[in-house]
């Protein structure tokens, strides 16, 4: 069994030979595209929640949030009974 590194290499050498496949204009704008990219940083599940935490909060519809739940949940079930029969 190969292991990860093994295999990442492979792919990257998989795709270095598609592209030389490609047209020089076509490497152009595929090299103008790698250029242009910014590098993107990979948030942890923990930013992620704070920022999402209180996403509601400023609803009006959504005064009692349990009752709220507790109204979708109903909806749901309601919904599974119609399809069952």
């Amino acid at each position: 069994m190969q292991n990860a590194a093994t295999l990442q290499g492979e792919k990257f050498i998989e795709i270095i030979k598609n592209i030389e496949r490609l047209t020089s204009s076509q490497q152009k704008f595929i090299q103008d595209m790698l250029s242009q990219r910014t590098k993107v940083h990979k948030a942890s599940g923990k930013k992620i929640l704070r920022k999402s935490f209180g996403l509601w909060a400023d609803r009006s519809d959504i005064t009692d949030s349990q009752q709220y739940v507790s109204t979708l949940r109903k909806g749901w079930q309601a919904r599974v009974e119609r399809i069952k029969n």
